[in-house]
């Protein structure tokens, strides 16, 4: 269980060290009644990187992502797909639009021609607890499957999915 680094953003964990921390998070959101919403992203990179590659790539996405985001949330890199998890404590599905919109201008600003990141499309699914998810693996489950639906969709750039809105 490690914590990459930690300053006055976002920490940077590990898989083992997500789950835990999500775990945690949701049983306190019980006990506290406050929305956790994890967002899942997926950067689907150009042809012809490899794996290694493709692991520097989601590395400085996450970099860049943890200086855009509050400290109490949590980003988690893993080696199952969706590969970049954020962990937005108090933040229900209403934030998570403009969460992404934020990430997807920082991707726009950060990419330069020569910047060796090719072409990078992110593909993103979020839910939230309690409003969309019962528990922990629900979120896992949600997020992963909206990512494949916005996966389907090759029109726009920056695809994102979320849970339909209850009645």
């Amino acid at each position: 269980m490690t914590i990459r680094d930690f300053e006055s953003h976002a920490p940077i964990v590990d898989e083992e060290t997500f789950a835990l921390i999500t775990e945690l998070e949701v049983r306190k959101a019980v006990r506290l009644q406050y929305f956790v919403s994890l967002l899942g992203i997926e950067a689907d990179v150009e042809d012809g990187q490899d794996e290694s590659e493709a692991s520097r790539t989601r590395e400085r996405l996450a970099s860049a992502i943890r200086e855009e985001i509050r400290s109490c949330d949590t980003i988690g890199l893993v080696t199952t797909e969706p590969k970049l998890y954020i962990l937005l404590v108090n933040a229900n599905l209403g934030n998570v639009p403009l969460i992404i919109e934020r990430i997807a201008q920082l991707v726009s600003r950060h990419r330069r021609p020569g910047d060796g990141l090719g072409e990078l499309t992110l593909s993103m699914g979020a839910a939230c607890f309690p409003s969309s998810a019962r528990d922990r693996s629900d979120l896992f489950a949600q997020v992963g499957s909206l990512i494949t639906e916005a996966r389907r969709d090759n029109a726009e750039r920056h695809r994102y999915r979320l849970p339909p809105a209850e009645s």
